[in-house]
């Protein structure tokens, strides 16, 4: 049976390009990769070496035990399960120890942190225990609204917190959250998360009519805030150019790509395969650094 471009395949015949989605692995390197840009526009000189290790690993794991709690939620239908959660069922012993080896790499560097910063981050924990409340009694198909969001803003305010603090200008966690880099990246990531779940939804030859009419609803509505993004990061950019701050200018310019990215993806997804469309939704959120690179310097 072929399935997702060939889901019942060997794993070990899978080309390279895939595998850092399947090992969760894409989530922390944009974690990582945002990071360093928040680090640049806010003139951050320095922070505990082991910081961005504690992002990267904190990301992993929350990816990881999601994935495995979608797996087993959807283990009477493994058929229809993502290439990524496919691995993480199969493969579900071996993953559930290297979460748990991660968790421990977690509590490590954090008790190599500094108790002020541990301090600042605990607001930040509160959408991912939210996210993981939502998901365990999640089940809907289509695009999943409030739980995106909620993942949105865990992964953005998440990613940026650390660096945040060592900002010096910080003044408490709600300067944070009003930020208008970090606000514009928790839409980024929302967006994305929704783009994503639209395009896992049921095949259209599985779905009726009615489906198929909240399908074209959802997808108006993602192009629609898709476009308002874009817009917001070019006036953002032209303030920001205004005011003389070449690097919050490279910053939103930056954000405008990705959201570019994910718009050509959206416009152009039958040009594509299910598997392929997923990898370069991480991509189009990856592809802000070198842009910004290109623009700040």
């Amino acid at each position: 049976m072929r399935v997702e471009g060939g889901l019942c395949a060997p794993m070990a015949r899978r080309p390279l390009w895939i595998w850092p989605n399947i090992l969760s692995l894409d989530a922390p390197l944009v974690a990582l990769a945002w990071f360093w840009m928040f680090k640049q526009i806010w003139l951050v000189k320095y922070h505990q070496p082991s910081l961005p290790w504690l992002l990267a690993l904190t990301v992993w794991c929350i990816y990881v035990a999601d994935r495995l709690m979608d797996s087993r939620g959807q283990r009477g239908s493994k058929d229809e399960l993502s290439l990524r959660h496919r691995f993480h069922w199969d493969y579900r012993g071996l993953m559930k120890i290297a979460l748990c080896v991660g968790v421990v790499g977690v509590f490590f560097l954090l008790s190599r942190q500094s108790r002020g910063l541990l301090a600042y981050c605990y607001p930040a924990a509160a959408p991912v225990i939210l996210y993981f409340l939502i998901s365990f009694q999640s089940s809907s198909r289509g695009v999943s609204w409030f739980k995106n969001v909620v993942a949105g803003l865990a992964f953005a305010y998440g990613t940026s917190v650390g660096v945040h603090f060592r900002s010096g200008s910080s003044v408490g966690f709600h300067e944070l959250a009003l930020s208008s880099e970090v606000v514009v990246f928790a839409a980024l990531c929302m967006i994305n998360m929704m783009v994503i779940d639209h395009w896992e939804s049921t095949s259209e030859s599985q779905r009726g009519a009615e489906e198929r009419d909240e399908s074209d609803t959802e997808n108006k509505i993602l192009r629609i805030l898709l476009l308002a993004l874009v817009i917001v990061c070019y006036l953002l950019a032209g303030s920001a150019e205004a005011f003389g701050s070449q690097a919050h200018k490279a910053f939103y310019l930056a954000a405008m790509v990705g959201a570019g990215g994910v718009a050509f993806l959206a416009l152009f997804r039958h040009l594509f395969s299910r598997v392929s469309l997923r990898i370069l939704a991480d991509v189009a959120l990856l592809l802000p650094l070198p842009f910004f690179c290109l623009f700040a310097y």
